[in-house]
């Protein structure tokens, strides 16, 4: 797909119609979220996209469960555009956890991006759950501070709050369902001193990454995917992440 396309003007247009409907209040209590999950992806030589949704207790820190999908994506990477790249893998990933999750941490951007309709905005609004982006690098907006504290605003709105940890930034933003104060104090009680990343997405990260390298080296073969849960999985070769 050429940047600039008809279908690429079509896929703006939905994202500003997604951003129109966006729902930026708790629509779930703060004391009631104990599940979080939290979503990555990883590239795969031989099975291209590597998505893996992971379930995290915020209580005990301890990862509960996690599921896998494999799929290509449907069209290459073009910056905004993200969600139409990986939601549908993110997706699928998801789905057997969503009973139990009460929010979810996606690795990407929520409303701080520029049609206020990131990766976590499309996948809060299909859930219909409190849905927050996590990323490592600004996408849109000027940088605001406040008593102290780092911002980014957007067209007059803070998208955003910077988050320093680990000496690197993260940028927290609302996707869905949820307020940006609500969506910081979530994400802040899962970071870890010796985790880059919030504990979700940490593990989404990892295992995502250590599945697409031993499925390229056919270590792992796909149809193990289907016949185990993955944490069974990754306990029964020795590759549970701590």
């Amino acid at each position: 797909m050429v940047k600039g396309s008809l279908q690429v003007r079509r896929l703006i247009l939905l994202q500003k119609q997604i951003a129109c409907k966006v729902v930026l209040q708790d629509t779930t209590p703060l004391n009631s979220i104990r599940f979080v999950c939290g979503l990555d992806a990883a590239y795969s030589k031989i099975y291209k996209g590597v998505a893996v949704a992971t379930l995290v207790d915020i209580h005990s820190k301890r990862l509960i469960d996690a599921n896998v999908a494999l799929g290509i994506p449907p069209l290459q990477y073009i910056p905004g555009l993200l969600a139409f790249r990986e939601a549908p893998i993110f997706y699928t990933a998801l789905r057997p956890l969503l009973r139990q999750c009460q929010a979810v941490i996606v690795d990407g951007h929520g409303i701080s991006h520029p049609r206020k309709a990131g990766i976590a905005t499309h996948i809060g609004m299909a859930i219909k759950k409190p849905t927050i982006g996590v990323a490592k690098s600004k996408l849109t907006g000027k940088i605001k501070i406040i008593n102290g504290e780092k911002y980014i605003e957007y067209h007059g709105q803070l998208v955003a709050k910077v988050l320093t940890h680990r000496n690197s930034e993260l940028y927290v933003s609302p996707g869905a369902y949820i307020t940006l104060q609500s969506a910081v104090k979530v994400v802040e009680q899962m970071l870890e001193p010796d985790k880059h990343l919030p504990l979700p997405t940490y593990y989404a990260d990892t295992i995502s990454k250590m599945l697409a390298r031993r499925l390229d080296k056919r270590i792992i073969e796909p149809n193990a995917l289907k016949r185990y849960r993955l944490i069974d999985l990754l306990q029964r070769v020795g590759l549970l992440p701590t």
